[in-house]
């Protein structure tokens, strides 16, 4: 943490921390809502499984670290990114939202079918949960920047007193962040996923 103030300033910084609480609070009442309204269990749980990639359910050990990598390391970050240049604020979060939303629908999911087994695996996905979510957080609010950047040069093209910001510049930063930071928050997100959720939970039994 100590190296965070240089690569990335307070606001940004900031920025990620108030991205974060928003999407805990989405994973909380998503989790809320599913546990009230009794859904179909079977039809919200083929529905989930739907949604994770074969790769992802038949991947175990470092294939399954890998798998993780390259969706949530090198897919998602690269959606986020293409939003970005988009002139519309905020469409980057749209990943982080899902990324959010669903745990959520899972927590709620397991409570209704054992509440201690529930908040067993709930405990143990909250490591890999908290640098998952932070890390696309921290990616977001750096994208922020670059949008702002974005939609600075589309209005530059109306202006006659243009405003001078660096569009190479930003994205230059945002690329450093992304490897020196983000990357790495996700590789470690995928080992905590793969091997200390199941110790946690191991833990309980």
């Amino acid at each position: 943490m100590a190296t965070i103030p240089k690569i990335v300033n307070k606001n940004i910084f900031k920025r990620a921390v108030f991205f974060f609480i928003i999407a805990a609070t989405i994973t909380i009442l998503a989790t809320i809502i599913t546990y009230m309204i009794n859904p179909d269990l079977k039809g919200v749980m083929e529905s989930l499984g739907d949604k994770s990639s074969n790769q992802f359910r038949e991947s175990t050990g470092i294939k399954k670290v890998w798998a993780y990598v390259v969706n949530n390391g090198f897919v998602v970050p690269l959606q986020m990114f293409v939003l970005t240049l988009i002139p519309v604020q905020f469409l980057y979060l749209i990943n982080i939202i899902s990324t959010a939303f669903l745990p959520g629908i899972l927590f709620g999911v397991v409570l209704q079918v054992d509440s201690r087994k529930g908040i067993e695996i709930i405990t143990s996905t909250i490591p890999h949960y908290f640098v998952e979510v932070f890390a696309f957080c921290l990616f977001a609010a750096v994208l922020f920047e670059l949008n702002r950047a974005v939609r600075i040069k589309i209005r530059n093209l109306f202006k006659k007193d243009k405003e001078g910001i660096s569009l190479v510049g930003k994205i230059s930063e945002t690329i450093k962040i992304y490897v020196v930071l983000i990357l790495p928050l996700i590789i470690l997100a995928a080992f905590l996923e793969t091997y200390i959720a199941d110790i946690i939970f191991s833990l309980f039994q």
